[in-house]
């Protein structure tokens, strides 16, 4: 795919019309001319749709589901449909702070041997209220290593941005395996001897609420193990079609017939 220079903002959308007009916002006041954000929206129900057709801004590119796929397909919709060279990732419900923008695109330039950049990003409520002034200061601290987020995951889609160089090694995205697109994106990133940089700095008004898409509950240590052996089996998976040339919606075994 020959890719025009410049930033292609993904984001997978459903049932977002109350946060989605906020975020579009905060994205596009970002952008330059030859910027885009591609919205694919998942089949909503609401007024999503309309939300995003109101803005009548030719950067952003609404794409429609007929059909509720769920986020993982969807985000690979919007994936396979960017046509910049620097992909961010984007929430429907979040905010970026004013210089997200700049900050990470002044990175890339600084070194082209990065190729995934993360950041920190702060907790606000429903309100826009700051809950707390950093996720990763609550949480656990950010580390790019495979197997530290094989143990536990600490890459947050809406804080992550990377070369279009990167695709052909995190395309297609594992659909079926429980594995979310940001861990597995960086743990592909890491298994091609990519580059991460992490900002320690909030980039992002990280919303939450009732209907978020991730982390609504705690999972069981049953369920945190499957999680995690999902992953590895996705990677292995990934790693045997590649290598064997096989379709990702061929079963293995298909393969033999």
């Amino acid at each position: 795919m020959n890719r025009r220079c410049g930033i292609s903002v993904c984001m997978a959308a459903y049932n977002g019309e109350e946060y989605i007009a906020a975020q579009l916002r905060s994205i596009l006041s970002q952008l330059g001319d030859d910027d885009e954000i591609v919205v694919v929206d998942d089949a909503s129900t609401d007024a999503t749709r309309s939300r995003v057709r109101a803005f009548g801004d030719c950067r952003v590119r609404l794409i429609e589901h007929a059909q509720n796929r769920g986020i993982v397909p969807t985000f690979e919709h919007a994936l396979r449909s960017a046509a910049r060279e620097f992909i961010f990732l984007s929430d429907q419900d979040d905010l970026w702070v004013p210089d997200k923008v700049e900050t990470i695109m002044r990175e890339f330039a600084a070194d082209p041997g990065v190729t995934l950049i993360a950041s920190d990003a702060a907790p606000i409520d429903v309100n826009g209220v700051r809950i707390a002034d950093s996720y990763f200061q609550a949480s656990s601290k950010f580390s790019p290593g495979l197997w530290t987020n094989i143990l536990r995951n600490r890459y947050m889609g809406c804080t992550m941005a990377f070369r279009a160089t990167l695709l052909p090694a995190v395309l297609p995205l594992p659909h079926r395996f429980r594995v979310l697109h940001d861990v597995w994106i960086g743990a592909r990133n890491a298994l091609s001897h990519g580059q991460t940089l992490y900002i320690d700095r909030p980039l992002v008004l990280y919303r939450r609420h009732s209907t978020t898409a991730t982390g609504r509950k705690r999972l069981s240590l049953a369920e945190k193990v499957w999680v995690r052996l999902s992953l590895l089996l996705a990677l292995a998976d990934f790693s045997i079609r590649k290598k064997l040339k096989i379709h990702p919606d061929l079963n293995l075994a298909e393969r033999k017939k």
